[in-house]
């Protein structure tokens, strides 16, 4: 894949989903949004996924809705040059579906 088809996908990702409270074109790329409602080791491990998709190459958005799903639910990781989300879970019998799940 070319820059110019990544540059596409990442864009077309970045259209499906919203942060709360933020309008969109003001949406920050690889920024980290935390929310005190998670445990700090929760927070603690969504820097260090992010620190590695960064490090990959990949472009991020934390703590994001994706648009008209009902009902809502928000991401904690959406890796925009993939198109995966991630969901960081502490207790190991929650599984979200259609995403990636970390255990910590």
């Amino acid at each position: 894949m070319n820059n110019k088809e990544r540059q596409i996908r990442i864009d077309e990702n970045w259209r499906k989903y919203h942060v709360p409270g933020q309008k969109h074109d003001l949406l920050k790329k690889n920024a980290i949004f935390i929310s005190t409602a998670n445990s700090l080791k929760h927070e603690l491990k969504k820097l260090e996924i992010c620190y590695e998709l960064k490090k990959l190459g990949s472009v991020f958005i934390t703590e994001a809705e994706k648009r008209n799903s009902k009902p809502k639910r928000r991401v904690d990781i959406v890796d925009l040059s993939s198109g995966n989300e991630i969901e960081i879970e502490t207790k190991s019998n929650v599984k979200k579906k259609d995403c990636i799940t970390i255990y910590i």
